[in-house]
């Protein structure tokens, strides 16, 4: 084990969506998207979440990464609480987490190149010179099995194979 103080700790974790109400009227009822969920990952660890669609996988996976406020509970990082972070607290942690959906189609925008698209996480933490980062985009897609020069590309050029490894 890569040591006993676990990663990411999660206790009574709860997302709740208001439903229905309207500009002027309250909500009618909520729905509950995540509700309850206890899970701690240890470091070196790999977690699949399974489950039917619609029963809370993806916003589980916002929630840890706090693209989404909880509703309750508590979400723990390498020790840290979460919800207690500021923005670029958080904005330098996500360098350190990942979360790979099933679908990558999904979750590769059609509009951009696979180059802008993979690139983006080096452009928003500011990770070197344009030129830097050009460079090390390179060697991602060499490092995935895919061709430098195919940052041109589009997400619909790629085959299933290559765009999961691309998400």
């Amino acid at each position: 084990m890569l040591g006993d103080k676990p990663l990411v700790i999660l206790e009574e974790l709860q997302k709740h969506f208001p439903v229905g109400g309207g500009f002027l009227r309250a909500a009618q009822g909520v729905v509950r998207a995540v509700d309850g969920v206890d899970l701690t990952i240890q470091r070196g660890e790999t977690l699949g979440l399974v489950g039917e669609s619609g029963c809370g996988k993806s916003t589980l996976g916002r929630l840890i990464l706090r693209l989404e406020e909880p509703t309750g509970g508590s979400i723990r990082f390498d020790g840290r609480s979460l919800p207690e972070l500021s923005a670029r607290q958080m904005r330098e942690l996500r360098r350190r987490m990942q979360i790979v959906f099933q679908d990558p189609y999904a979750s590769l925008n059609p509009r951009r190149s696979v180059g802008s698209i993979v690139g983006e996480g080096l452009a928003i933490h500011r990770l070197g010179t344009p030129a830097q980062r050009r460079e090390r985009l390179a060697q991602l897609m060499e490092v995935v099995g895919l061709q430098p020069e195919s940052i041109h590309r589009y997400p619909h050029e790629f085959s299933g194979g290559q765009r999961q490894r691309i998400g």
